[in-house]
């Protein structure tokens, strides 16, 4: 185990929190049939001493599970973005320079721990208009579930898109995983092709399900269905969820299941990621999918999220949370793995 995780057994598994970002994972769940599953991503590469490790962002040195984002997304909007998903100024630079926020990049405190959870915390930087997170995981005595609880302070009143950002693995042959969510969904595609060259998706279009997706070719693409069956990087945002969503691996016979609460985060975030960036640190290996629950323009950060003139804000798709300065933000969201 590395160094600065810190490992809770509980009575169906055990859980493991690295002080960077706090990201959870590995996760190791006790299933009801008795086997013990661990459904969480994380990445292959490691410190191999170079230079191009050691500039990577302090969250993909380590990247893995399930992590907070605050504020969601990128520090500064994309350059290619059409005039109506433009900010019409620029993103503050009280935010700093992180994506997806300090706390996916800064190393964070132990403050409490029971005998199934851990409480964690982290300072942003003084000039931020949050002043500190703190989150709290258990492991849920009634079965295999980790239950999570976050806290936003806020220092200054702002609006911010905010996310939790679970990236689970996926089986290595195609259609094998099944992605669900629960609600009257409506499924839109990212505004810009997300990796030029290699994104296979239209930009800009809006599905009535994952099921009825289709390339830019006009070729039709299960979206339910992982891994897809060409190497490609997609990030599509979900939106009318009801507050739960489903992926079963079918290779290995489990089922996550997602729970979250909607007046927090309104819509889910999809990253497909299916081996598709060739360049370092991933080099066409990485394969997983994010099921983000987010309050957020994709990931295309505040100076979008605050622009009122996207599709999504006409759309009535919320994309920041408001927070009151000395007012502490809350909620709670679920993660169970069962067999199937």
């Amino acid at each position: 185990m590395h160094p600065d995780s810190i490992v809770i057994p509980w009575k169906h598994g055990e859980f493991s929190i690295q002080e960077q970002g706090a990201m959870c994972a590995p996760v190791s769940f006790k299933l009801g049939d008795g086997r013990i599953v661990q459904p969480f991503a994380i990445a292959a590469w490691e410190d191999d001493g170079s230079t191009a490790f050691q500039n990577l962002p302090p969250l993909l040195k380590r990247l893995r599970g399930e992590w907070p984002c605050v504020p969601f997304g990128m520090p500064e909007a994309r350059a290619d973005l059409a005039p109506e998903w433009a900010p019409k100024s620029k993103t503050s630079s009280m935010l700093g320079d992180w994506f997806h926020g300090p706390g996916s990049n800064l190393r964070w405190s132990e403050i409490g721990r029971q005998e199934n959870s851990v409480t964690l915390e982290v300072d942003y930087p003084p000039e931020h208009p949050i002043s500190r997170l703190v989150r709290k995981v258990s492991g849920a005595s009634v079965g295999p579930r980790l239950d999570f609880e976050l806290e936003i302070h806020p220092r200054r009143d702002c609006a911010l898109p905010i996310g939790v950002h679970p990236i689970f693995k996926l089986p290595d042959k195609s259609g094998q995983a099944v992605l669900a969510f629960e609600g009257e969904t409506q499924v839109h595609t990212y505004p810009v092709k997300l990796e030029p060259g290699v994104s296979k998706l239209p930009i800009g279009k809006t599905f009535s399900s994952l099921q009825s997706a289709h390339w830019e070719n006009g070729s039709a693409v299960d979206l339910s269905r992982h891994p897809l069956p060409v190497n490609t990087e997609e990030l599509v945002l979900v939106s009318g969820v009801s507050g739960r969503a489903t992926l079963e691996n079918l290779e290995e016979y489990y089922r996550v299941a997602i729970e979250w609460d909607t007046q927090a985060f309104s819509s889910c975030a999809v990253w497909i990621s299916n081996c598709g960036r060739d360049y370092y640190p991933w080099n066409g290996g990485f394969r997983g999918i994010g099921i983000e629950m987010v309050t957020a323009p994709f990931d295309l950060g505040a100076g979008v999220a605050n622009t009122n003139t996207t599709p999504l804000y006409a759309a009535g798709i919320p994309c920041t949370v408001g927070f009151k300065a000395g007012h502490v933000w809350k909620t709670g969201y679920s993660i169970e793995v069962v067999s199937i």
